[in-house]
């Protein structure tokens, strides 16, 4: 599955999402990120609530944090909440030279943590998505 395949599922897809935990198991080549994300339809009243997901990212190809921006305030103490989105040579330059080593079906996309003014860049053989708290007949 790619991002842009997992993005369109859902109405917000990753936007205004809330990262919980991340894990990269370098051994076995799968990194995990426990979410909070908004995954019911538009027009649902209940639109606005945040629930539980699991993205497993396995075979990665790599899992790239940026540091905080150094010129950019934020509380310590505040959730860290990116937005995921396709990723970009122009956000990342080195992703234009990893492209063409990477299949097509690999799943690439980058997380722009406001919190941070900066990214997460990840790429994975295989994503793998699941609700943790969401009702299992509306995932």
């Amino acid at each position: 599955m790619t991002f842009e395949e997992l993005d369109a599922r859902y109405d917000n897809g990753f936007v205004d999402a809330v990262l919980l935990s991340a894990t990269v198991d370098y051994e076995h080549r799968v990194a995990t990120l426990q979410l909070s994300l908004r995954g019911n339809p538009a027009d649902s009243t209940d639109h606005d609530v945040y629930d539980k997901a699991t993205l497993t990212l396995r075979s990665f190809y790599y899992f790239s944090m940026e540091s905080p921006d150094p010129d950019f305030s934020y509380p310590m103490w505040a959730k860290i909440v990116p937005d995921g989105h396709p990723e970009d040579p122009s956000k990342f330059p080195l992703f234009e030279r990893l492209k063409p080593t990477l299949p097509i079906s690999a799943f690439c996309c980058r997380f722009f943590v406001h919190n941070w003014n900066s990214f997460i860049h990840v790429a994975a053989g295989e994503a793998e998505f699941s609700w943790v708290t969401k009702d299992a007949e509306n995932a």
